[in-house]
């Protein structure tokens, strides 16, 4: 019995640790693309610099929409054409909900 205890017991830990690392890989990836959004848009959104938009309380929609259109190609900008095909279509409403909150330090 002790044998089929910890065999289940081995196997279901298995099956945990497993299930949840392509989750904690996705909050990684999420993270570092993050990172480089506000290396130029700023930590919350406002931008250090004239020419970089400012994002902080932007339409999620309207974010969403704009980094659809740069991974598109229906606009370009020489940085935000190579960042926006980066990003999956969760990556894009996860930072366009980021940025329209206002959230950051």
């Amino acid at each position: 019995m002790k044998t089929s205890i910890k065999h289940w017991t081995f196997m279901l830990s298995t099956v945990l640790f497993c299930g949840s690392t392509p989750v904690l890989a996705q909050q990684t990836d999420f993270q570092n693309l993050l990172n480089m959004c506000k290396a130029c848009h700023g930590d919350t959104g406002e931008s250090q610099f004239s020419s970089i938009p400012n994002l902080k309380y932007q339409n999620a929609d309207y974010l969403s929409a704009q980094l659809n259109a740069f991974k598109s190609g229906q606009r370009t900008d020489k940085t935000m054409t190579k960042v926006a095909a980066l990003l999956s279509e969760q990556d894009m409403q996860n930072m366009a909900k980021y940025f329209s909150e206002g959230k950051g330090q």
